[in-house]
């Protein structure tokens, strides 16, 4: 529905890193901006009963934190004044069953856990004199106009007072960032809409992390990854440092096959049964902190929301009630990141543009937003026994997963950084997978490879002629087109 926008309030619901991210795009062109939380606001850093998540490491890729910067400028510097670890010229190690590189980080970033990535968010966002969070409360249900497609507030309950009192808001935008626990579907189909189909990835992920403390006598430890072997079981390892005194270790597995222990004893047996036993070497120079603390993933969900052609005006949603992606890559708060920088360009174009359809445009480039990150996510993730994809499928899925595993072999057996620090730009939303996965790459890697085992495997594939290959790629390997995505505001 294409209509004239108003500004005076607009609502979001959920006060995490997505709705923060929102509100603060909105106080720009609101007049009130309100923000619906569920839990109590902490007087400092604590993890929230609404994040269950947040007791595990989190990570803030390098698209990420220009987006961060840019709506919240100086926000690296407070975190490292805060105590967040500085990882300007420290190396990390990036080790798999064939080898290790390392890569020096040569830009300033925070290391640190979520309670501090929000309070610091939080702090800014509760000195905008245009945004408002009103804490304990709850989003219940949409408000329509009566006989129309459009949304015009919520019903809210109270949780100060028992048993809660119910109220409406008006708004002239609501934007759901409630996260996977979303209502919006229940509540569109409480309206009469009828909902696309969804994506899922059914990835039966678990992971757990336990903390140890960093004595002042330990030896400089260097942040790594020691990749699993879905074909084996073996899970991913990860060990990063969260603040100068504290490291964190956390275990992945998808599949359901197997879930990382959070007995502290099975959980270190478990670490030195990693494919290589540099983090188990690691923590014996640490103190235990916490014991282990697991998180379970069943699906990742992405809505098609943007299909609807009767989508509600003055309704959007972002983060991962749009799209969930498997948080062990850490690209959540980037996506929601790029969705806010999204929300901001189409705010800008509507104003500019009267006859502009803001509701199901803005959706349609999100949904591109995401499109990387889910692709991405279900090539890495489909390669556990256990995990499938329902719904639209990846083409050209098993030749894309094998490719990537031979240029991740390829890179650490020739020793070449450059390409590694590719590797990780694909999946921190920097480069098209194009710049990796093409033919002229893989005539790379044959020519490197003096034992024939990427020849033989490409001979699988081949299409006999360089026009009926490079076909085969450009089919393979969606164009993402992220400098549309990522243009400036």
């Amino acid at each position: 529905m294409t209509q004239s926008m108003k500004y005076e309030r607009a609502i979001v619901i959920g006060g995490g890193m997505t709705g923060m991210l929102a509100a603060k795009v909105l106080s720009t062109f609101y007049v009130q901006v309100l923000i619906i939380e569920k839990d109590e606001l902490p007087d400092s850093p604590e993890n929230r009963h609404g994040t269950p998540q947040a007791f595990h490491p989190h990570r803030m890729l390098p698209l990420g934190k220009q987006i961060f910067e840019r709506l919240f400028p100086g926000y690296t510097k407070e975190l490292l004044e805060m105590g967040g670890f500085n990882t300007l010229h420290q190396t990390s190690r990036f080790i798999t069953k064939n080898g290790e590189l390392a890569l020096t980080d040569t830009e300033e970033t925070a290391v640190t856990r979520r309670a501090m990535l929000e309070w610091v968010l939080m702090q800014r966002m509760l000195r905008e004199e245009r945004v408002q969070f009103l804490e304990k409360h709850e989003a219940i249900s949409l408000q329509f106009e009566e006989e129309t497609n459009q949304v015009i507030g919520i019903q809210v309950k109270d949780r100060s007072v028992k048993p809660g009192i119910i109220h409406e808001m008006k708004a002239d935008l609501v934007i759901d960032t409630s996260g996977r626990m979303s209502k919006l579907p229940k509540w569109l189909k409480s309206a009469g809409l009828t909902l696309p189909q969804t994506d899922e990835l059914n990835v039966s992920l678990g992971y757990s992390t336990r903390y140890y403390q960093i004595p002042p006598e330990a030896p400089n430890l260097e942040p790594m990854v020691v990749v699993g072997q879905p074909d084996k079981r073996i899970p991913t390892g990860l060990f990063e440092r969260v603040d100068q005194d504290l490291a964190a270790v956390l275990l992945s597995a998808a599949g359901g096959s197997h879930y990382p222990s959070t007995d502290a004893d099975q959980f270190d047996l478990e670490t030195a049964a990693l494919t290589h036993p540099s983090i188990a070497e690691a923590i014996t120079h640490l103190i235990p902190y916490t014991k282990p603390k697991g998180f379970r993933v069943p699906a990742c969900v992405r809505n098609h929301y943007e299909q609807m052609e009767d989508w509600p005006s003055g309704l959007l949603v972002m983060g991962d009630a749009l799209c969930t992606l498997d948080p062990i890559h850490g690209q959540g708060m980037t996506k929601a990141a790029l969705e806010a920088h999204i929300l901001e360009r189409m705010l800008k174009q509507t104003q500019e543009n009267k006859s502009f359809s803001f509701e199901r445009n803005t959706l349609q480039q999100m949904q591109h937003a995401n499109e990387l990150g889910w692709w991405l996510c279900a090539i890495a993730d489909m390669a556990w026994e256990g995990v499938e994809l329902k719904g639209k499928p990846i083409p050209h899925l098993t030749f894309v997963q094998e490719f990537l595993n031979h240029y991740v072999q390829y890179t650490i057996q020739t020793k070449q950084p450059e390409r590694l620090q590719a590797y990780h730009s694909m999946h921190s939303f920097l480069i098209e997978p194009r710049k990796i996965i093409n033919l002229e790459q893989l005539q790379d890697m044959i020519q490197a490879d003096v034992t024939g085992e990427i020849a033989r495997w490409w001979q699988r594939w081949d299409q006999e002629n360089d026009e009926f290959n490079r076909a085969f790629f450009h089919e393979a390997v969606p164009d993402f087109h992220l400098h549309q995505l990522l243009k400036s505001n």
